[in-house]
C-alpha cells in the first residue's frame, strides 16, 4: 500500500462505518478532542471497556492532533498506561496534543478522562509522516 485514502470507514471516526464509533473530533493547532461513549459490544469484563478499545481511541485522537498541523501520518509506536477501568455506556473525553515534530516523525500524547477529570488511560506515541 503506497497511498492512504480516507473513505470514511475508519472504525473510530468514519462516518460511513455502521459498526464504528463515528467520533467527531474538535481540532485546534496541534490538538484534538472528542466525546466518546463506549458501547457494550466493546467490553472486556462485564460493563468494562476493553483495553484495546481505549488504546484505539487514544491512537486516533493523537493521529487527529498530528493531522491538525497539516501532517498526514500513521502510527509508528504507541505506549498506553491504563489508570482505572472505564465503564461502558458512560461519557468520556478523549484528547490529544502534539509534543514535537521533527523531519518525518511527530510525537504526541493522549488521555481519556471522565466529566470530573478522572484519568482512565494515557498514551504517548510516535507518528510517521506519509504523503
Amino acid at each position: 500500500m503506497e497511498t492512504f485514502t480516507d473513505d470514511q470507514h475508519c472504525f473510530v471516526c468514519g462516518q460511513e462505518n455502521p459498526q464504528g464509533l463515528r467520533l467527531r473530533f474538535r481540532k485546534g493547532e496541534g490538538s484534538a478532542e472528542a466525546d466518546v461513549v463506549f458501547p457494550a459490544f466493546l467490553q472486556g469484563w462485564q460493563d468494562t471497556v476493553h483495553g484495546g478499545a481505549l488504546a484505539t481511541v487514544l491512537d486516533e485522537v493523537m493521529v487527529q492532533a498530528v493531522m491538525s498541523t497539516g501532517i498526514r501520518c500513521v502510527t509508528a509506536e504507541i505506549t498506553v498506561a491504563f489508570k482505572k477501568p472505564a465503564a461502558t455506556g458512560k461519557p468520556y473525553l478523549a484528547s490529544g496534543r502534539v509534543l514535537e515534530t521533527r523531519g518525518r516523525l511527530a510525537t504526541a500524547e493522549g488521555v481519556v478522562r471522565d466529566e470530573a477529570g478522572t484519568v482512565y488511560a494515557k498514551a504517548s506515541a510516535k507518528f510517521l509522516r506519509v504523503g
